[in-house]
């Protein structure tokens, strides 16, 4: 009877609305450690063509060889950031459909204002970003969305021709804008899911977190407007 009771708080366990949070909370903070590296890698752009083709060389290719393979680890990268996305929608979806169910009940917490913009916010944004992940591996990763390049264009000129067009300049303005206003609010949710936020530092992980989302973007944005403007080319 002891064994089975046990093992029954461990089940409930994985279900309570905070291990969702938890586990949301983790895998987003990988994904801004993920922004951070790949928009830093990004500013190689302005060291010269030579520079930048061969940090996309070795990133698909001799990446933390001979630990893995020619190749290998960017595919176990592409994993573990695809069961990362997987993780985070639906524990995302899982934590949106209990707090709907809670605010029929009369006995739930109203939010701040600021609380409930910042929810409604996160839900748009992450809406955004669905349709950005996916564009950008058919326009950069597989090349089957062809801005002005050929397949067989490296990933610097890749970059060139494509904001070359102002078109592209807003579509990525507006799909990173989306990504570093949901990581401005992300970020310190995320450290307060886990428990690591108190009431005296909730203002500081805020601006914190509002830093963070600003740094992504201008890293981000940095090398398309620098094309856009003829600084690189």
């Amino acid at each position: 009877m002891a064994t089975t009771t046990v093992a029954t708080k461990k089940r409930r366990a994985w279900t309570t609305t905070v291990f969702v949070k938890q586990l949301m909370a983790v895998s987003g903070l990988v994904f801004v450690m993920f922004l951070l590296f790949h928009s830093y890698g990004n500013l190689k752009m302005f060291l010269g063509e030579e520079t930048y083709n061969d940090y996309a060389h070795w990133l698909k290719v001799d990446a933390f060889v001979p630990i893995f393979p020619h190749g290998g680890f960017i595919w176990v990268f592409r994993g573990a950031m695809v069961l990362m996305l997987v993780i985070h929608v639906v524990a995302a979806a899982i934590t949106w459909k209990r707090s709907r169910r809670a605010r029929v009940s009369r006995y739930v917490v109203k939010k701040s204002a600021a609380d409930a913009y910042a929810a409604r916010t996160m839900r748009v944004t992450a809406v955004l970003l669905l349709f950005l992940i996916v564009f950008h591996i058919l326009h950069f990763t597989t090349a089957t969305v062809r801005t002005g390049f050929t397949v067989d264009s490296s990933p610097y000129e890749r970059m060139v021709a494509s904001f070359q067009q102002p078109l592209m300049v807003v579509v990525y303005l507006v799909f990173v804008a989306a990504a570093c206003l949901h990581v401005a609010h992300g970020f310190w949710s995320a450290f307060q899911s886990l428990g690591w936020v108190r009431a005296g530092t909730r203002k500081f992980m805020v601006v914190l977190s509002g830093l963070i989302g600003g740094l992504i973007f201008v890293m981000f944005m940095a090398p398309p407007l620098a094309i856009a403007f003829g600084i690189i080319s």
